[in-house]
This record gives C-alpha cells, structure tokens and sequence, in this order.
C-alpha cells in the first residue's frame, strides 16, 4: 500500500511539472507569435519608408528647381530665390527624416525577428522535452498499475475505498459554502466525484488535480492556471481551522504538487490518481503533507 501511495504521488508531481512545462510553452509559442507580428509589421513600415524616399529623392532630381543653380536661374526675382532655397532645405530636412526612420524601422524588424525565433526554438525544444515528460509519466502510470494489480482482492477493495464516503451523507457541501460563487464550485466538484483521474486532463469525463479545482471555479467565472502550485497564489490563505466548502488545499510542500476543493464534514473532492479517480477524501488525515489552503471568494 505505501508503495503505491508513493508512486501515486510521484505521478502526481510529475504531471503537475507537465501542467506547467505545458503553460512555459504555450507562453513561450504566444510570445513568439506576436514578435513574428511585429517583425512582419516592422517590414512593412521598412518598406514603406523606402518608398517614400524614393519618391522623395525622385522629385529632387527630376524637378531643375530642385538645386541651386536651377533655383538661382529659374527665379524671377530676390524673395522667389529665397522661397526656393527654403523649400530645398525643407526636403533636405524631411529626407534626413525619413533616412532615418528607415533606420530604425529596420533595426525593429531585425531585433523583432530574432527575438521571435529565438522564443520559437525555445518553445519546440520544450516541447520536445514535454513529450519525453509525458512518455515518462505514462511508464510510472504502467508500473502503477501493474502494482496495482498484484494486490489481492480485499487488498485492492480496501485502497480503491479509501475515499469512498457513505451514501447517508447525501449531497456533501450544498447549501453551506459561504457564497454563492463558492457553492457552484462545490457542486461542480462533487457532481465529478466517481470520474477518472488523467495528467493534464480538465474534464469532462476525466482530471488531474489541479484540472479538477480549476473547472469548479470556473463555474464561478473565476479563472485559474492549470498548475496546484501557482493556484495557491490566487485568493487569501485560511488555516485548517478556517476551511469553509470551496477552499482550495494544498498539499506536499515546498513544491506544492497536489490540490484539492474542500465540501465542509472533513472531507474534500481530490483527483489523486488513476487507482482511486475523484473522490472524497479527509483533509485531516493528510496533515503531515498540508501546505495550506486560500479562499476565492
């Protein structure tokens, strides 16, 4: 039984680093995407400002006027000469302008596509590594299975229904979360109660941990990262004696790798792993691993 209780937990941390291996990438590919679209909006403006340079430097040529002989002999008299020189300047002026605009539109596309190819290679070879990841999970989930299946049958019944709560005890945490957003989540959570337990899945059929609570709040509007670890940042932490239906607990600290929605009677619903699925469990026969608890609403 201890065995197996630690290969559970060790999957579980496993796929909570697959959880966020997962968001790293996923932010990683967003952020690559939107330089490839500043670069692209980079070469754009590069072009453009070419063309107006061309055109600019077109007109200069083309026009006799547009020099200071051809000035001085196309004007009539002193104040037309002047006007001449001034508006040659002024064109001068407004080519520096746009040279230098080329310039830096041009450095912006540089370093905008090299920033997007670096974010891109970085998110493959995370990607690439994920995949490994998620290989390795699925080999730790064969041995504990197997494992699993080396028990006797009394042996198996008693780990399956470690969690299973009586039928008296009815509909667990309705109408005792303290609000209305707390007791949706509440109810979404036990309604899953009995599903399976999968890495990395949010429902509706199957759930890790941290997919689990995170689908309860976003029952409320309320919405969390996939990842138990950084879920304990959002709200304010309450201590044990506090836990009122709707609470998140957290368990096996530092990392933090488990979660859990607590549903009032010492119990919580916790996708804990493929063995036991979602179920009920007791939050105070889990003190030894307690990392705290926060409170959403």
């Amino acid at each position: 039984m201890a065995k197996l209780d630690k290969l559970s937990q060790q999957n579980e941390v496993l796929a909570e680093q697959y959880n966020k291996a997962t968001a790293d990438v996923k932010a990683q590919q967003k952020a690559g995407d939107a330089a490839q679209r500043e670069a692209l909006s980079a070469a754009t403006d590069f072009d453009k400002a070419r063309a107006r340079l061309s055109r600019t430097v077109t007109a200069e040529y083309e026009s006799a006027a547009f020099s200071h002989a051809g000035a001085l002999l196309t004007s009539s008299d002193g104040q037309t000469y002047l006007d001449a020189l001034s508006t040659m300047s002024l064109i001068s002026s407004h080519r520096a302008e746009i040279v230098s605009q080329i310039k830096d539109v041009h450095t912006r596309a540089e370093t905008a596509q090299r920033t997007a190819t670096e974010l891109l290679a970085a998110a493959q070879a995370k990607a690439t590594a994920l995949d490994k990841q998620k290989k390795k999970i699925e080999s730790d989930t064969r041995k504990f299975t197997d494992l699993l299946a080396t028990l006797t049958a009394t042996q198996q019944a008693t780990y399956t229904n470690s969690g299973t709560v009586p039928p008296a005890i009815g509909r667990i945490g309705v109408g005792k979360a303290p609000t209305a957003a707390a007791q949706k989540a509440v109810d979404y959570a036990v309604a899953q109660v009995g599903k399976g337990y999968v890495f990395a899945a949010s429902g509706p059929d199957d759930y890790d941990c941290s997919g689990l609570t995170m689908m309860a709040w976003a029952q409320s509007g309320v919405a969390l990262p996939h990842l138990a670890a950084s879920q304990y940042n959002y709200g304010r932490h309450v201590s044990f004696n506090e836990l009122r239906p709707g609470d998140l607990i957290f368990l096996y600290p530092p990392g933090i790798s488990h979660v859990e929605i607590y549903v009032g009677d010492d119990l919580a619903v916790s996708a804990a792993d493929e063995a036991l699925g979602v179920r009920y469990v007791h939050p105070s026969q889990d003190m030894s691993n307690w990392a705290g608890a926060t409170r959403l609403a």
